[in-house]
């Protein structure tokens, strides 16, 4: 197992053992990073097998860490952590005072049952030093040197922690250097933390999991603000941002700020590779750097592609595509408004989704979203291969960590890879949607409809297979008729969008149906053409859009005998669904086949005649025999 995956089992089997015993203990959310510091210092010798009380004292030190989240939302009134709505935002004040009472409590015990009377005795101290910390920051206590008294507060509020979890294994015997040694390390590390995130909370590209600037919110200074006093919150949020980053003054109050960042995180990398802890620590704070760095640079320059022409880091490159991807995210705006998103850019889809009961209608969105998102975030205009290719790679890396439990910040993949973890669908539908975005990446030619099929099976087939999956269906000739249904449309997608899909030097018609057909690419723009004269289709050209659309009428068919085997709540909305797109079909016959220089629609009264025609197809189809 790696050292993350050992820590994880370590302090859930803990977890267990407290609950037997009536312990509340809260969910091992996260990247556990106080427990993964402990583990990190302990001795080669004893990496595999550390003593029992050692992971007793991770799961009090976790505890300790979730009961302050929950303390910390209602100082900070803060609403989304971990890219998901906090407690208090979603039970209230009391809520949130009550749960993280109670998981302190459980911590005193927890840590009690480690039977390490130091570590105790230490632990007590921590607590009170955090709660001191949390006690003077919420003051906001008038002071001369801001400096001085923001190092004492993260020292009690993050530090301190960090420096007990670091010297644990020193007092449970798991460790070859004294837990004093240890605990000034792991202090450094927690302040090192804190200040990573005081950071990135004014950097929009930052990876957080939080809402941004909710330091500037609060009226909290940080060390990034250095000569700036308190009259720099009297100004909006952002004149504040673009102070940040303002040049004018060199070195900008950003550049001040990532001086001491890099400063403090390499003295503290040399420390670190001194006590001879484990590399995953090491690679730990190196992240934290690179991400600091990526964020200033997306906030220093308008394109950030710009950054990747200076850079010549591998690690320094990948830290930039991952702000790139973060500030895409972005735009898709909070979860709240993803509904607005999808209702502008999926009329069809979006339309018979409202045939959904609400939570199943959010699960719906989320799904299109994270598609579209992924669809859309290789640049064919502008981006390299090798740099589409990168983005997508990254773009993999960072679904798999959201859907293996670890947050990454963009809600987008946190939100939607989370209930897609929860709802056990298989990861590998994400790894074929992805590579069917690798297939876009260069142009490429479908010699056949079979070949062809690996395309539409990959962008659009596997959603079909999600989206049912997600309902709980599981039967596999249920799920080939889902596949049905995503080749049917992809195939309605490609003919509606022959046109434009041809400006982009781009052609999913397969050949050997063009061949058959008298039609060649060369053709192909040939009629383009003419038609943009005004002259009329050719009829081999109509009969090669007539034999494409009757492939995809055969698989709207055989899509169609699997809807009644579907939950209730999901077939008349996919039955929707599959009419409303199909009828896409007859609005290119309505344009004279013309869909090189127009994109046929339906039309919102069409889409409701439509609609009544899919829900009576749906009450006339019998359930086959399987």
């Amino acid at each position: 197992m790696t050292a993350v995956e050992l820590v994880r089992t370590g302090v859930s089997e803990s977890a267990a053992l407290a609950e037997k015993l009536g312990i509340n203990v809260p969910p091992l959310r996260g990247k556990l990073l106080r427990p993964f510091t402990s583990f990190s210092f302990v001795s080669r010798e004893r990496q595999d097998v550390p003593d029992e009380r050692f992971w007793l004292g991770c799961l009090a030190i976790q505890m300790v860490h979730e009961a302050s989240i929950c303390h910390d939302d209602v100082f900070d009134g803060g609403v989304q952590r971990r890219s998901m709505k906090t407690l208090l935002s979603q039970e209230g004040i009391g809520a949130s005072v009550l749960t993280g009472d109670l998981y302190l409590t459980g911590a005193y015990r927890v840590a009690a049952l480690t039977n390490l009377d130091k570590f105790l005795s230490e632990f007590i101290g921590t607590v009170e030093a955090m709660v001191r910390g949390e006690s003077m920051q919420a003051s906001k206590e008038a002071t001369e040197n801001h400096q001085a008294s923001y190092e004492n507060i993260v020292q009690m509020k993050s530090g301190e922690l960090f420096g007990l979890a670091a010297a644990l294994p020193g007092w449970s015997g798991d460790a070859t250097l004294p837990p004093d040694q240890l605990r000034k390390i792991g202090l450094k590390l927690g302040v090192f933390y804190q200040m990573v995130d005081d950071f990135l909370d004014y950097c929009p590209a930052g990876n957080t999991g939080k809402p941004k600037l909710q330091d500037f919110h609060n009226q909290t200074w940080t060390f990034v603000l250095a000569s700036q006093g308190t009259e720099w919150f009297k100004q909006s949020p952002e004149q504040a941002l673009k102070k940040f980053f303002c040049t004018t003054d060199r070195p900008s109050i950003a550049e001040r700020a990532l001086a001491q960042i890099q400063e403090r995180g390499t003295a503290l990398l040399n420390q670190i590779r001194d006590a001879d802890a484990r590399s995953p620590l090491i690679e730990v704070v190196e992240d934290w750097l690179n991400s600091c760095t990526a964020a200033f640079t997306a906030g220093m320059l308008p394109d950030v592609k710009a950054a990747q022409r200076i850079s010549t880091s591998t690690g320094f490159t990948k830290a930039i595509k991952g702000a790139q991807i973060a500030m895409r995210a972005q735009q898709l705006g909070p979860v709240s408004d993803w509904g607005d998103f999808f209702a502008r850019n999926s009329r069809s889809f979006s339309f018979a989704s409202r045939l959904f009961p609400q939570n199943e209608r959010l699960m719906i969105t989320e799904i299109y979203l994270f598609c579209r998102f992924t669809d859309n975030l290789v640049d064919k205009d502008t981006d390299t291969i090798p740099q589409a290719y990168e983005t997508l790679d990254l773009w993999y890396q960072i679904a798999y960590s959201a859907y293996s439990g670890n947050p990454t910040g963009i809600p987008v993949a946190d939100v939607v890879m989370d209930r897609m973890a929860h709802l056990e669908i298989p990861f590998t539908l994400v790894s074929e949607l992805i590579e069917g975005m690798r297939m876009d990446v260069e142009t490429r030619t479908y010699v056949s409809m079979e070949d062809l099929r690996s395309y539409t099976h990959r962008v659009a087939s596997v959603v079909g297979a999600w989206i049912t999956q997600a309902f709980g269906v599981r039967d596999s000739w249920v799920l080939e008729r889902a596949h049905d249904l995503g080749h049917a449309m992809q195939l309605t997608n490609i003919v509606r969008d022959v046109g434009e899909d041809l400006s982009m030097g781009r052609i999913y018609l397969p050949t050997d149906l063009m061949a058959s057909h008298n039609i060649t690419p060369e053709k192909l723009g040939t009629i383009k053409e003419q038609v943009e004269q005004s002259e009329k289709i050719p009829p081999d050209y109509i009969a090669l859009l007539e034999e494409i659309m009757e492939e995809a009428s055969s698989a709207y068919d055989r899509a169609y005998e699997g809807i009644p085997f579907l939950p209730p709540r999901l077939r008349r909305a996919i039955a929707v669904a599959a009419r409303v797109y199909r009828g896409i079909h007859q609005e290119v016959r309505v344009n004279g086949y013309n869909n090189l220089t127009r994109r046929a629609y339906t039309s919102s009264w069409k889409k409701i005649m439509l609609a009544r025609k899919g829900l009576h197809q749906l009450r006339q189809t019998s359930r086959p025999h399987i």
